[in-house]
């Protein structure tokens, strides 16, 4: 287990002595979990404690959402395993997150070999996600402008990237999602971990998608209760279906 190398002592206890607590109840409250082995063991790979508030560090390894940084909220590991299931997204695709929130679905997506473009609003969520995604080894830190600092730092990038060879790039912006990523489309995959009113919403989303069988799932509904919708393309068509019998509470897509 390579987090060994990587974190303190006491992360590394609480991590793994808890994370197989965290992966039963995802099993609990996640009806295809047969059916995706990937991304189970890609959240047993990622510690969540470092992606919720540290008030709530020694609650990280249960199935609920908790408060970040900014007052909002991560979604429950369960929602997030669901969503990325939804896509189909396999090792070596592109995916485009909306909302990178904590960064701990971009994480889990890393740990699966996937690659992820992800965006978010908030400057300061962004920041913090960046800062933690830096820390854990899934991102190089380019805000350094010193040469020396910088050579250093990525010569510690590629030590640790020997320790994880199979994850798949991170890349984030600071921005609004709503209108995607044009330039690094298409996207075998996309999700919008915010909800929308009504799918005319995110048409311009759709047409980013990879035209065989490139999905976006995104919650739509009011504001108290959205249901998870699953757009696919194939062949410049797009077929539609819904998550049945569960709705969600996410916040909403800011439009502009």
């Amino acid at each position: 287990m390579s987090w060994e190398y990587l974190l303190s002592e006491d992360d590394f206890r609480l991590y793994r002595n808890n994370i197989y607590l965290l992966e039963a109840q995802v099993i609990q409250h996640f009806p295809d979990y047969n059916k995706a082995p990937e991304i189970l063991s890609a959240i047993r790979n990622v510690p969540r404690h470092f992606f919720v508030h540290q008030s709530y560090r020694y609650l990280a390894y249960t199935d609920h959402a908790y408060p970040t940084c900014s007052g909002l909220t991560t979604s429950a590991p369960s929602v997030i395993a669901e969503m990325i299931y939804l896509t189909g997204i396999k090792r070596g695709e592109k995916l485009l997150e909306i909302g990178t929130g904590t960064g701990y679905e971009a994480a889990i997506l890393s740990e699966m070999g996937v690659t992820v473009f992800t965006i978010e609003i908030d400057q300061q969520v962004a920041l913090e996600a960046n800062k933690v995604l830096i820390q854990l080894g899934y991102k190089i830190d380019k805000r350094i402008s010193n040469e020396q600092k910088r050579k250093e730092n990525l010569s510690e990038f590629y030590k640790v990237n020997k320790l994880f060879s199979h994850r798949g790039m991170i890349e984030l912006y600071m921005g609004n999602g709503c209108k995607g990523l044009p330039i690094k489309a298409p996207f075998h995959g996309i999700i919008v971990a915010a909800s929308i009113y009504q799918s005319k919403n995110i048409e311009h989303l759709i047409a980013q998608l990879i035209d065989e069988g490139g999905r976006l799932v995104v919650p739509i509904g009011n504001r108290q209760e959205q249901i998870m919708h699953i757009f696919e393309k194939r062949k410049h068509r797009v077929h539609t279906s819904i998550l049945e019998d569960i709705s969600f509470n996410f916040v909403r897509l800011i439009l502009e």
